[in-house]
């Protein structure tokens, strides 16, 4: 009688050893200092840089120019934040509103700006033939990162996009955990300063709140049988998306309100509404769509200065306070307290479920993978 090992040795667990050697290299030569960076990052400033320059820069700028000709002045920084991820349009003190409220995370151009782009094309070519809509998807990831540049989010975005949209068609099992692993690794190997930048780290953080935390709280809170209404499923990826970028909005900014999740859940429904009629008043700039756009950029900047002022929910502490990092550790055991407690509720034959050679539902695949 053999006894066999309690533990097996699988190839697919060298990538992410890998993976996790980059990340820890990286961390020990940004502490070292062999890695130098600025605190505040590049995405901030109103210069750019060779790394973020969009290659299709005409077109950004003309498509940029007839927004701002379109839109009164107080709609187009906010505006194009939502479209483009182009922060150099705002002003300090609507930053200082957006930082404060917890917001900063909708306007880094990343999954949701292109995920919106994905599902129109997926809709349109899509019904073509499964080959045909990959490839035009694949032009538009290619487009939307030519426009927007190298940015740190932008990056990732299109990383997620690709390996999302082939793991899509080619019917595989793509975990989120490892989703996110890898596409950090990319970046950072791309440039290992990513690990400070701010609109790097933002994107990072609600896009794991989207595709970890927020769908482990559906699973705890509603089970597996029933799901969420639109406002529930809203209420906790804002929940998420605030909880994991709190600690780094309280580094890098100094403050944070406790209602910061109200504004999101007022601002995030109408958000691609936004996005839609923006980019519309910049293909073909008219007054209706670009009355439109000022109307709903207005409501979102009068939300956030109301929530903003609300002294007696906001805290505020030392900006570049390391310890607001320990913030996660609570965090973390909390999810992996829940995870093991989902498992416990789910039947036995739900926790082996066996891959098949089907391709999974490309549109909840897409919510999942494309969110922030």
């Amino acid at each position: 009688m053999s006894l066999k090992p309690k533990y097996h040795f699988h190839i697919s667990i060298l990538p992410i050893i890998f993976c996790v050697v980059v990340i820890a290299l990286d961390i020990f030569a940004l502490i070292t200092g062999q890695i130098s960076a600025p605190l505040k990052p590049k995405g901030w400033s109103k210069q750019s840089t060779p790394e973020n320059e969009p290659l299709l820069i005409d077109f950004k700028t003309d498509f940029k120019s007839r927004i701002k000709s379109a839109l009164p002045d107080e709609s187009e920084g906010l505006a194009l934040g939502y479209l483009l991820g182009d922060k150099s349009e705002l002003g300090d003190v609507l930053k200082e509103t957006i930082a404060a409220v917890g917001l900063t995370h909708l306007i880094v151009a990343s999954g949701t700006h292109l995920g919106i782009i994905l599902k129109f094309v997926r809709k349109t070519f899509g019904k073509l033939t499964r080959l045909i809509g990959l490839l035009s998807a694949l032009f538009a990831v290619a487009l939307f990162v030519g426009i927007i540049g190298l940015t740190p989010s932008a990056l990732r975005a299109g990383l997620v996009a690709v390996m999302s949209l082939l793991a899509v068609y080619f019917g595989r099992d793509l975990k989120p955990g490892r989703l996110i692993l890898y596409t950090a690794t990319i970046t950072i190997l791309i440039n290992p300063s990513y690990l400070i930048n701010l609109s790097w780290l933002l994107s990072f953080a609600s896009f794991s709140a989207i595709l970890l935390l927020a769908p482990t709280l559906e699973l705890y809170f509603y089970g597996s049988d029933k799901k969420p209404s639109f406002l529930g499923s809203l209420i906790l990826a804002s929940f998420s998306a605030t909880l994991l970028t709190t600690p780094l909005l309280l580094f890098y900014f100094g403050q944070i309100s406790f209602i910061s999740v109200l504004a999101n859940i007022l601002i995030s429904p109408t958000l691609a509404l936004t996005m839609l009629l923006t980019f519309l008043t910049g293909l073909i700039p008219n007054p209706l769509t670009a009355f439109a756009a000022h109307l709903l950029v207005q409501y979102h900047i009068r939300v956030a200065s109301f929530f903003a002022d609300q002294t007696a929910f906001l805290l505020t502490i030392d900006k570049n306070n390391a310890l607001v990092f320990l913030l996660y550790i609570p965090i973390a055991t909390a999810y992996l307290y829940l995870r093991r407690a989902n498992q416990s509720k789910l039947p036995h034959n739900m926790l082996q479920k066996p891959l098949t050679s089907k391709p999974p539902p490309a549109g909840k695949f897409f919510v999942g993978t494309l969110q922030r």
